[in-house]
């Protein structure tokens, strides 16, 4: 899936030459936390959030002493624009990560999490186009089809072994799987409790209508513990 096939095409976005007040009040009138900014040509050329305005002036008090010193470092300039600021190109952040529309959903998912951002803009030939944020993304868990399985249980039982191997690298010798009746049964030697986790979170995505847990797990000392566990 790509981009294209989850953006919001209706973007709101707003001018950097755009007042921070005027700015708020459409991120307030129409429910979202962030806006491209978008030049005159329509090229985005930076990102206004909330959190860019959580140390505006307004809502702050300010707890400079009386005795008056000259501000001289760059990053205390820097933050008395952002603060103090009229318009929106002061208060934006101007390094915009951007996507194309046919970028892939799975890779804009990553640079969210990377970035620790909610919303991506979606750019065409350097126009904005759309915007992708985490919620699109959520959508497809919803929109996504359950995982059928054949109803035979010899199907059945190759459908878990294929994916206990592609998913969690556990071949049939270390798990074995049988089916009776549409009920699942492991057995085998596993070396953590996490990883025996791990194989019922498995089997319970595939849908299983039963599950009988026989997986043995090795501890630290030796010891085989076997606790027995029917889902």
């Amino acid at each position: 899936m790509q981009a294209k096939d989850i953006m919001t095409t209706n973007v709101v976005s707003i001018s950097p030459a755009a007042s921070v007040r005027h700015a708020v009040a459409v991120m307030l009138q129409n429910n979202i936390s962030g806006l491209p900014v978008v030049s005159d040509e329509g090229r985005v050329c930076g990102m206004l959030t909330e959190g860019d305005l959580l140390l505006r002036r307004e809502i702050r008090v300010s707890l400079r002493s009386s005795r008056v010193s000259e501000v001289t470092s760059e990053l205390d300039l820097e933050r008395y624009i952002r603060t103090h600021g009229w318009s929106v190109a002061d208060v934006m952040s101007p390094d915009v990560i951007v996507a194309l529309p046919d970028s892939e959903v799975s890779d804009i998912a990553d640079s969210l999490q990377a970035h620790r951002i909610k919303r991506l803009p979606i750019v065409e030939n350097g126009r904005l186009v759309g915007i992708v944020s985490r919620r699109d993304i959520l959508a497809i868990i919803l929109d996504a089809p359950p995982t059928t399985l054949p109803r035979e249980d010899e199907s059945i039982r190759l459908a878990v072994r294929t994916r206990l191997r592609s998913d969690l690298g556990l071949t049939p010798q270390r798990v074995q799987v049988s089916v009776k009746n549409g009920e699942v049964t492991l057995d085998g030697h596993l070396e953590s409790d996490l990883k025996r986790k791990a194989v019922r979170t498995l089997v319970e995505s595939l849908g299983i209508g039963g599950y009988r847990d026989r997986l043995h797990v090795i501890t630290p000392d030796g010891a085989d513990r076997a606790d027995i566990a029917s889902g």
